[in-house]
């Protein structure tokens, strides 16, 4: 911990609280033949869109929309995906800026990113499953493993997918996200099958280190993953390998890798450095940019600098 930012530690102590994975693994037959049944670079599929009437605020228009995940996989009462965009009359480019872990709703996504608006960036918000209005428990910490996996795979495929139904509409697509957005984002920009610029904020190569390893890892539930007691060793490190079949190097650099900028925290709790630098080795030609911040703080702190890799990497397409 030496070198990590006080106020991850803090966060760190209160988020354990609520502790992930409380009834263990879930569905293991899924988690077994997962990889027989669906995929991120699996093609998603078209959606069709259904917007509200949008709301004007001077300039800029909030629209709020819903469309069925493609991932056929997912309960059938949380399958109703939820999209909020901000639009404004003569922006080209548009973003989608996925969510970090229990990040529900769009407030503070929209308050980290919503200046970009002005830069000539659209933004589309989408709420990932399990959270918010697609919850299926009492809180947003995931309480088996096996919603997590499915978690992660639905907000690909759902980006993936809403990324495809905006080509149409504009010159310049930006996948961008914060922490478990982050790493989706870049999962997503990787497999998508047209070039697509990437800000991979706060994020690295696996996440298996975020589970196992950093701040975050105090918020697991290992007793409840062990097969017998006294097991916690071995829950962990399978915990590890099944986290690492999301490791972004599993897939090809994205198209445009020279349109992806990945973000580091210098004082990260959650986020091991050297997965960051991997990340961006990996990414060839690709920018790391590094902020003077904690994982907490750089959210307080640091906005405009979120904001610049955003927009720098729409611009580099």
């Amino acid at each position: 911990m030496a070198g990590v930012h006080p106020f991850d530690v803090i966060a760190a102590s209160l988020a354990c609280r609520e502790k992930l994975f409380s009834r263990g693994w879930g569905d293991e037959l899924l988690l077994s033949d997962l990889s027989h049944r669906a995929s991120f670079a699996q093609p998603p599929g078209s959606i069709c869109l259904d917007w509200s009437v949008g709301e004007d605020w001077a300039s800029k228009v909030q629209r709020d929309g819903t469309f069925i995940s493609p991932l056929d996989l997912l309960p059938a009462e949380i399958r109703t995906v939820h999209v909020r965009a901000w639009l404004k009359p003569g922006n080209t480019a548009a973003s989608v800026i996925l969510a970090a872990s229990r990040d529900e709703g769009y407030k503070m996504r929209e308050r980290v990113f919503g200046a970009l608006i002005d830069r000539g960036l659209d933004l589309y918000f989408l709420e990932n499953p399990f959270y918010g209005r697609r919850r299926t428990s009492s809180s947003a910490s995931l309480t088996t493993f096996s919603d997590h996996v499915l978690m992660n795979l639905g907000s690909v495929w759902e980006a993936r997918a809403l990324l495809d139904h905006l080509r149409g509409s504009y010159g310049k697509l930006t996948v961008a996200g914060y922490s478990m957005g982050g790493h989706m984002a870049a999962i997503t920009a990787a497999v998508s099958p047209f070039p697509v610029a990437c800000a991979a904020l706060a994020t690295g190569a696996s996440a298996a280190p975020i589970y196992t390893k950093g701040l975050l890892s105090w918020s697991v539930n290992l007793e409840a993953l062990a097969v017998e007691p006294g097991q916690q060793s071995a829950a962990k490190e399978r915990l590890h390998l099944l986290i690492e079949a999301a490791d972004v190097t599993r897939h090809a650099p994205p198209m445009r890798a020279d349109a992806a900028i990945v973000v580091g925290c210098a004082r990260d709790g959650y986020i091991l450095s050297e997965e960051i630098e991997r990340l961006h080795q990996y990414w060839s030609g690709s920018a790391l940019r590094w902020l003077p911040a904690g994982h907490v703080t750089a959210l307080m702190f640091y906005r405009g600098a979120l904001r610049d890799a955003v927009a720098d990497a729409t611009a580099k397409l």
